[in-house]
């Protein structure tokens, strides 16, 4: 009756076995898992704790209790419970992660860490247990000892359904968005991927900068959820970041109709109006967004709120987000992080701290000209900002003379840039070898 469903005739019959022997305890257990699968908890677990004082020695009976207390969402109850099934059977893999689960909830992170080394000398190939303990580790902060955990996880039960994506949420955390892809193309090759589940990815997708791939998921979603308002504000981002601007706002109205109150939806309203143009409505909603408040958590949408305050004149407020969560200006200057040390650079014209944002721009132009990796665009970024701060120097100081010289030289810097990106290093050697030979030959150069 269980299996097909019948679940009040499967009460009713148990009841009544239950009443002709009291002393059946497996029949309170079966009687306790109906009840649970009709919302009927309490009465669940009056039965399953009557079966367990019944067979002193089965695991199944605190199991089940253990399970449907955390269910209830009481974790230290559900701790005693699966500590007990533990000194039955040591080798349950499910009571031991549950475990875990249930200290680190508690807050007592320590004990689930003893619990986990206990599942390691247990269980063979505990999955589920380093899965448990990475979440812990990972509400902790620790990184790094999490991403180890994840990746056992993954390779001892390759089958753990949002294990990967649960790991691609650390490398965002860590500022390795770019490593996600393979991750998540796995989770869903896969298949069995849960809406919950696909959203997250969207989300990560997005925060490593594919728009298209979070674009797919989502179009995919909508059809089995459509009245998720989540989901339209991801749309709306991934839209705005694909130049969509029309099917950005159409999804930014949904979502604003489904819950007017989610969480990020007045941001990415600024930042849309940021990019239609509309200067003062963005202004306006980004104002009160970004007056004293924490800096986001993600790098992309970092980076996208500061160039917003920057474009509606709030470059005091992306100073401070800036410095929140990246660090000091000055700072900037060692890193390799070519974004980065743009963003500082205009930061510090903005602010109008002229040699701050020379020495970043100079920064700027040796990493944007490297032969490994020439970026020219961003060279001639570097070099623009140069002569801007060579023009207001020359300006502050009344002198044209050095400012039409420092101009000219910033126009041959210009050009000498990018003929360094455009050419790479065998170009250069095969360039100067063909002149050394011009020159033995006596040949005139020019």
């Amino acid at each position: 009756m269980l299996r097909q469903g019948r679940l009040a005739d499967a009460e009713r019959e148990l009841r009544a076995a239950v009443a002709s022997d009291p002393t059946r305890g497996d029949w309170m257990l079966h009687l306790g898992w109906t009840l649970e699968a009709t919302g009927r908890h309490d009465e669940a677990l009056q039965q399953y704790r009557q079966a367990g004082s019944l067979l002193p020695t089965a695991r199944d009976p605190r199991l089940a209790e253990g399970l449907l207390l955390a269910k209830m969402q009481r974790p230290g109850e559900a701790a005693e419970a699966f500590e007990a099934t533990l000194r039955l059977d040591p080798r349950c893999e499910t009571a031991a992660s549950m475990l875990i689960r249930s200290l680190a909830i508690a807050g007592r992170h320590e004990d689930a860490e003893t619990a986990y080394y206990m599942a390691l000398h247990a269980i063979e190939r505990p999955a589920t247990s380093h899965l448990e303990i990475a979440r812990s580790l990972l509400a902790r902060g620790d990184l790094r000892r999490a991403e180890h955990c994840y990746r056992r996880a993954i390779a001892e039960g390759p089958s753990l359904v949002g294990a990967r994506t649960e790991l691609a949420r650390l490398l965002v955390l860590a500022d390795r968005a770019n490593e996600t892809a393979v991750l998540l193309n796995e989770e869903f090759r896969r298949g069995g991927v849960p809406p919950t589940l696909a959203l997250e990815a969207a989300r990560i997708h997005l925060a490593a900068g594919r728009a298209g791939e979070a674009s797919g998921i989502l179009e995919q979603l909508a059809r089995s959820e459509p009245s998720n308002p989540r989901l339209h504000l991801l749309f709306a981002r991934a839209m705005r970041r694909r130049s969509d601007l029309v099917r950005a706002v159409r999804h930014l109205e949904i979502a604003r109709r489904l819950a007017p109150d989610i969480a990020g939806l007045e941001l990415e309203t600024a930042l849309v109006d940021v990019a239609r143009g509309r200067v003062a409505e963005a202004r306006a909603v980004l104002a009160p967004l970004v007056a004293g408040k924490p800096a986001p958590t993600e790098r992309l949408t970092l980076l996208e709120t500061i160039e917003a305050c920057i474009a509606t004149g709030l470059a005091d407020e992306a100073a401070r987000i800036f410095r929140a969560r990246v660090g000091p200006l000055d700072g900037v200057t060692a890193r390799r992080d070519r974004t980065l040390v743009r963003l500082a650079a205009r930061l510090a014209f903005e602010t109008g701290s002229i040699d701050r944002g020379r020495a970043l721009s100079r920064r700027l132009l040796r990493l944007a000209s490297s032969a490994e990796s020439p970026d020219p665009a961003l060279a001639a970024v570097a070099i623009h900002n140069l002569a801007l701060a060579a023009l207001r120097d020359s300006t502050r100081r009344g002198r044209p003379r050095v400012r039409t010289r420092r101009t000219r030289c910033a126009a041959s810097a210009r050009s000498l840039v990018q003929f360094e990106c455009c050419c790479g290093a065998r170009e250069r050697r095969a360039a100067a070898t063909a002149a050394g030979e011009q020159r033995g030959a006596g040949r005139p150069q020019r």
